[in-house]
């Protein structure tokens, strides 16, 4: 079989120097490793390249980086339509796309879209944009039979809520061979993160950006709790964010007094992020919306025992108390009692990583999901 898999998003993806886990190579190379053909297209702005991108020592499988317009973040590209003639199957996301939009009327026969939202009272912004494609997108999906693969069951009820039958969730997946790679096991620690390290302490861990959504306040006053209990607990955090919201984050955590207690790096390079999970007891992801995050599959493949709300990836991965914790609230007393057990616990703990590990090694790697995703091809062609 053969399949291009195009990001239909806007922005230069520099798959040359990225180090790991960018989901459409790691994809490509699950489906190559089975013997298809799968290449992949990515937006290139004004400018146009083919690369040959090496796997398996001598293994290529082909890049393209095609002209494209950036409309309200959607790459609409030049010539796809054109190269998806040399292909049996086409694969883009998702279902808000201006590009799935146009290919469902070019090449219906050979679509599946691969989506990942769904309905949040959080996202406001998403909501509204979603009567706007509900009216203009959801007719030719409907008329041109098109297929959806999701990236979580979450994402696939709220297709079905809009009447498409076409609908299978398959996952999102962890790209081995980089978490693997040599330069992530043979570095050594940097200066940054060997700072990290705090001697006997137990350490929370949060990774990603520091934002309204994923409820950095409450991360913080939950922490509060957990820090009260124990003072040899530390907050580690690494993430970006807006300036404002930010400093708003970190005056509020001066307030309640744990700003001491809190240690926070803006940047790590992510070919030093395995250590710095190697550092961590418990992994925070106090999220009100997720599409499915890839911190958890990192986390969980590192051995860090993740709390997190129902979201989007924790339906997907975590089986509540086996695998992970799931809190379906914001309650600071319940979140903190969770952490503290598992702190406290290591039966728990152990068992906790241990299952998880083993959850993401079985069923969660690119390599574990590409029959998923051949299913719903071939369906697609049959």
């Amino acid at each position: 079989m053969k399949i291009l898999l195009v990001r239909s998003s806007s922005g230069y993806v520099d798959v040359r120097n990225a180090l790991y886990n960018i989901q459409e190579t790691g994809l490509a190379k699950a489906f190559n490793r089975k013997g298809h053909q799968c290449d992949v297209v990515f937006w290139g702005g004004k400018k146009e390249e083919v690369i040959e991108m090496e796997y398996d020592e001598g293994k290529t499988f082909k890049v393209f980086y095609l002209k494209a317009y950036d409309i309200l973040k959607n790459g609409v590209y030049k010539g796809l339509k054109e190269l998806s003639n040399k292909y049996d199957i086409v694969h883009c996301g998702g279902y808000d796309q201006i590009n799935s939009w146009i290919l469902a009327k070019s090449i219906p026969e050979k679509l599946v879209v691969y989506n990942g939202s769904y309905y949040s009272d959080f996202n406001t912004g998403y909501n509204k944009k979603c009567k706007v494609v509900d009216k203009l997108f959801l007719p030719r999906f409907k008329k041109n039979n098109i297929f959806f693969d999701t990236k979580s069951n979450l994402s696939a009820d709220f297709l079905k809520q809009r009447g498409l039958t076409n609908v299978y969730p398959v996952g999102v997946g962890i790209d081995l061979e980089r978490l693997k790679a040599k330069e992530l096991l043979e570095s050594p620690l940097s200066d940054k993160v060997s700072s990290l390290k705090q001697n006997d302490k137990k350490i929370i861990m949060y990774v990603g950006r520091i934002e309204p959504r994923r409820n950095t306040v409450f991360l913080f006053d939950t922490f509060k709790k957990i820090y009260e209990s124990d003072k040899n607990t530390r907050l580690l955090i690494v993430g970006r964010g807006e300036k404002e919201y930010k400093d708003k984050c970190f005056e509020h955590a001066k307030e309640i007094g744990i700003e001491d207690a809190i240690i926070y790096e803006e940047y790590i390079d992510q070919k030093y992020l395995p250590l710095v999970y190697s550092l961590a007891d418990v992994f925070l992801l106090p999220t009100i919306y997720e599409i499915f995050g890839m911190v958890m599959l990192e986390a969980m493949y590192f051995g860090v025992p993740v709390v997190t709300t129902h979201n989007g990836g924790s339906d997907m991965l975590i089986e509540n108390g086996k695998s992970g914790v799931i809190v379906d609230n914001f309650n600071v007393d319940e979140w903190k009692d969770k952490t503290v057990r598992i702190l406290n616990d290591e039966s728990l703990k152990s068992k906790i990583i241990e299952n998880a590990k083993t959850k993401i090694e079985n069923e969660f790697t690119w390599e574990a999901l590409v029959d998923k995703f051949i299913s719903v091809y071939e369906k697609r062609l049959g």
